[in-house]
C-alpha cells in the first residue's frame, strides 16, 4: 500500500478552545445610560494640575471607566477547528 505524503490539516492540528466575549441582549442601551450619565468633565479635573493636563492620567482613567462600563459581556468558549472557515 502506498502511504500518501500529504496529511491534511485536520489531521495534523488539535481543535482549539478559545474564549470569547459576547454583549447580552439589552447591553448597548445599558452602555448608553452609562456614557449619558457619566460627568466626563471629572476625568479632565481629575487629570490637571494648575493649568496643565496630564494626557497619560487622563487617558488611563477615561480607559479604566470605560471597561468597567463594558464589564456587561458575557464569556463563553467556543472550539476552533483549522478547516473553519471565519
Amino acid at each position: 500500500m502506498l502511504i500518501p505524503a500529504y496529511r491534511p490539516l485536520v489531521g495534523r492540528s488539535k481543535p482549539v478552545l478559545k474564549q470569547v466575549r459576547t454583549w447580552p441582549s439589552g447591553a448597548i442601551s445599558a452602555l448608553q445610560d452609562c456614557f449619558e450619565h457619566t460627568d466626563w468633565q471629572v476625568f479632565r479635573e481629575g487629570a490637571t494640575y494648575s493649568t496643565t493636563t496630564d494626557l497619560e492620567e487622563y487617558t488611563s482613567s477615561v480607559t479604566s471607566y470605560i471597561g468597567k462600563c463594558i464589564d456587561v459581556t458575557v464569556s463563553s468558549t467556543i472550539t476552533t477547528r483549522p478547516n473553519q472557515k471565519p
